[in-house]
């Protein structure tokens, strides 16, 4: 994960960006709950898409790309990391075509492609009356705008970039392979510099001419914080706390509350960039971020929506690769979702992703591993806490699951290898039969186990969360949870792990 970590800063601090300064310290649990109902009369008032294009004159949107006679060009909008065709358009001789409809476009960035698929961008706000006139040689650099100030920033940024970018490449070039203290990295490094202290004074300067412009909004949220230049005791690069830096700076210029940014590239890539390549991937610090930026688009129910999404898409138990999926799943539900903020859930929706929530919420890493205590296939009383190992798997399984039929017979071959580690095995059977359990026991050699079922399911209900049998669960000597949704081949590994303290 560091590694991933250091080459996105490598990557930023030689794709010159904004600098901002630190956010606020990270919301705990208890804030983020807190502020969700603070929330609530600012998401009353965030502008949604659709009071927005209300307001909107109807628009007319006259083009010229000299070098096309004829075809159709076509409008491609954008929503959170998904693109869609808003309009399609039929060009004339010399390259002529409209956009002309009798209500307005959604507010955002659009992308008018042309019969060869080279493309341009156009930035669509209050105004949507307005001429854009370019040549096929250069879309860019050709571009003459008329009547819109957001698509002549957006222009004079972009050649900006492209007259950097010829500049940078030969130095970048250059430097390529070559170490920290190398001429040529030492002037890649002073070139950097230098344009991203242009690109600031560009934007700066253009939002002090034109304040509330959509275009300089859209261009500071889209920038990434610049790497802090900070070194440890020794006097080496200091990465761990140039990634703590970055990540606090991350979302500093981003105005969470701005409806029109959902329709941009920025709320996608951003979301992504930062929870897969800049978070750990641990879920401590997944909730720890998600806590610093979910309240901060409660105020925003369409972004908040795509984010909240996004988290629940992401590492929903049973199909993330997060070992404690559960954590952030279950976070994100009991600390953020109510009637209020999660309108799109139909009732019985809400009522199942909350109970789904709080099955989850009371097997987590860390925490206290819970008691079962149920009939073994003598009629005998087990509990969980009456074995005295110093780890303990707890394997919950079903009868007629396949995978259940593979796992069971290699857990009873590593048996022998396990109790010399200090495990016992204590397994549970859900939703089958008593005759089907005892079937099963006697078919798979699991005399060596502590075997456990309770037909009601009550004895193991909120207690271990099973979404995929069979499920693992590993528990210390302070019977805690320090591994689960093991597969049979991790546990010797984790095993490994907690006997040299890298466990966490």
């Amino acid at each position: 994960m560091i590694i991933l970590i250091i080459a996105i800063l490598f990557a930023c601090k030689n794709n010159p960006s904004a600098t901002t300064t630190p956010n606020n310290t990270p919301l705990s649990s208890e804030d983020a709950s807190k502020s969700q109902s603070q929330n609530n009369a600012a998401a009353a008032q965030a502008s949604s898409i659709a009071s927005l294009v209300a307001n909107i004159p109807s628009p007319e949107i006259h083009f010229q790309v000299e070098g096309f006679a004829n075809g159709k060009a076509q409008l491609v909008g954008i929503y959170g990391d998904q693109n869609y065709l808003a309009d399609t358009m039929t060009i004339t001789t010399g390259g002529k075509f409209r956009l002309k409809r009798d209500t307005a476009y959604n507010p955002g960035l659009y992308f008018i492609v042309l019969p060869d698929n080279q493309n341009f961008q156009m930035i669509l706000d209050k105004d949507q009356r307005f001429e854009m006139k370019t040549n096929a040689s250069d879309l860019i650099g050709n571009m003459k705008v008329t009547g819109s100030d957001d698509n002549d920033i957006l222009y004079q940024v972009l050649n900006t970039q492209v007259i950097q970018e010829r500049e940078l490449t030969p130095i970048r070039n250059a430097a390529s392979g070559k170490g920290p203290g190398d001429p040529a990295t030492i002037a890649l490094n002073k070139k950097n510099d230098e344009i991203r202290a242009a690109r600031i004074k560009q934007l700066n300067d253009f939002e002090a001419k034109y304040p509330g412009s959509f275009a300089i909004k859209f261009r500071l949220a889209g920038q990434n914080p610049a790497v802090a230049d900070v070194k440890d005791k020794n006097g080496n690069v200091d990465f761990n706390r140039q990634s703590f830096i970055f990540r606090n700076e991350y979302w500093k210029n981003f105005d969470f509350k701005d409806v029109r940014l959902m329709n941009t590239p920025l709320v996608g890539n951003k979301v992504k960039q930062f929870f897969q390549d800049l978070v750990p991937q641990h879920q401590d610090s997944l909730i720890k971020y998600m806590d610093q930026v979910l309240p901060q688009t409660l105020g925003n129910p369409e972004i908040f929506k795509y984010l909240s999404n996004y988290f629940l898409i992401k590492y929903e138990p049973g199909k993330t690769t997060l070992m404690d999926g559960e954590a952030v799943f279950s976070h994100v539900i009991k600390h953020y979702y109510t009637r209020q903020s999660a309108p799109w859930l139909s009732q019985g929706d809400f009522n199942y992703l909350q109970q789904r929530a709080e099955e989850m919420s009371h097997c987590l890493l860390n925490q206290k591993a819970p008691d079962v205590v149920a009939k073994d296939p003598t009629g005998a009383t087990k509990s969980i806490y009456e074995i005295h190992t110093p780890y303990i798997i707890v394997y919950l399984f079903h009868t007629d699951c396949e995978h259940c039929q593979k796992a069971t017979p290699e857990l009873a071959a590593m048996l022998p290898k396990l109790k010399a580690r200090g495990v016992s095995m204590f397994t549970i059977a859900v939703n089958t039969t008593d005759a089907e359990w005892k079937k099963f026991i006697a078919q798979y050699h699991m005399e060596g186990f502590t075997n456990v079922f309770d037909p009601t399911n009550k004895a193991v209900y909120a207690k271990y969360y099973v979404d995929n049998t069979p499920e693992i669960y590993l528990i210390n000597k302070e019977r805690k949870i320090i591994a689960k949704n093991l597969k049979v081949e991790q546990i010797m590994t984790v095993l490994d792990r907690d006997a040299k303290g890298d466990l966490k």
